[in-house]
């Protein structure tokens, strides 16, 4: 049987972000298992890694590469992932003033300095280039000044140098995918022939990047398969939470901009994922292969749905979040755990 090109896909959604690598966490020791190998990582089963945001985030720290000279394994196992958002959270998104921001000193700025965030990557993930993930990533963002969104990809040829003007500290991508406006100042990025640009949170466009990885695989050769169509694929889609907050309308009718600021925010990337897990199931469905397109949509339970609560208290109910889907889901994950060994 013909081995399917195999994509992970991790939605936004801030300090969210740990529900997602709770479950990943859980899929690769279940590998580890299945394999009788505890040193396999996400990245031996997983063709192609993208991620929007918190996704990104994640993106590059499963693909970073070990310490060793040929970088032949991961740096780090999913559970460090876990450990990265439990031990940091606060750090991140550490408030710029030493006093409670006000509302009205937050219309002039963003509210975290991303100081700590920017510290965290560059500790985590050191000087290593896109260009040495471990497999090929996609991650998102988009260009304020020229008007366009950026898709890191990883570089086509890792031997040609040319293509050095699209190579990235993996550190910097993680900083512009999780620029997210008002929360943290638009991230500066350089690449490694020098090439500027201005980007923000890839959540803008694309939370859920599933779609823009699919584009992405097609017009890529990996060694199972040159240009995969959706018949050649199998992905894994995790979202952070599902957002099931609601509005008063009477309230939301006398808004202005500033109420409506964090609002249409959280409503642009949770719609943005609804539309584009309707997307591919119908893809796929219509490709004849439904059980190749996995959408893990875990319920947020007793935890908040802000992106930047990292209270003791929320943080473990992120990480209950993430146990109870595993819980209510074993069977659904441990069949994905078959198909990634089945076409490794």
């Amino acid at each position: 049987m013909k081995k399917k090109v195999t994509i992970l896909s991790i939605d936004g959604g801030g300090i969210r972000g740990i529900i997602p690598a709770v479950i990943l966490e859980y899929i690769e020791q279940s590998l580890q298992k299945k394999t009788g190998n505890p040193n396999v990582t996400l990245a031996d089963y997983f063709d192609m890694i993208a991620g929007t945001s918190t996704g990104g985030i994640l993106t590059c720290f499963y693909l970073l590469p070990s310490d060793d000279e040929n970088g032949l394994h991961s740096k780090y196992l999913a559970k460090d992932a876990v450990g990265l958002y439990v031990e940091n959270g606060k750090k991140i998104f550490k408030p710029k003033r030493k006093k409670p921001f006000s509302r009205l000193s937050n219309l002039f700025s963003e509210m975290y300095s991303a100081d700590g965030l920017e510290k965290i990557l560059k500790e985590i993930m050191g000087d290593v280039y896109l260009s040495q993930s471990r497999k090929h990533c996609l991650v998102t963002s988009y260009d304020v000044v020229n008007r366009k969104a950026v898709l890191f990809t990883t570089p086509k040829s890792r031997e040609n140098e040319g293509e050095g003007y699209r190579d990235y500290y993996m550190r910097d991508i993680a900083r512009a995918t999780s620029a997210a406006p008002t929360y943290f100042k638009l991230a500066e990025t350089r690449s490694r022939k020098g090439m500027t640009d201005y980007l923000i949170d890839g959540g803008m466009f694309a939370n859920d990047p599933t779609m823009c990885a699919m584009v992405e695989a097609n017009k890529t050769v990996f060694e199972k398969c040159a240009n995969p169509s959706i018949s050649d694929l199998y992905i894994v889609s995790i979202g952070t939470g599902k957002e099931d907050k609601k509005y008063d309308y009477k309230k939301a009718q006398k808004w202005g901009i500033m109420k409506w600021m964090l609002p249409v925010l959280n409503i642009l990337m949770s719609s943005s994922s609804e539309v584009i897990s309707y997307q591919m199931k119908q893809l796929f469905s219509v490709a004849g292969c439904p059980k190749s397109y996995r959408r893990l949509e875990p319920e947020l339970c007793n935890a908040k749905p802000e992106m930047d609560n990292v209270s003791a208290e929320n943080i473990k109910n992120l990480k209950d979040a993430g146990l109870h889907y595993i819980s209510q889901n074993a069977e659904k994950l441990d069949k994905i755990v078959e198909d990634l060994i089945v076409n490794s």
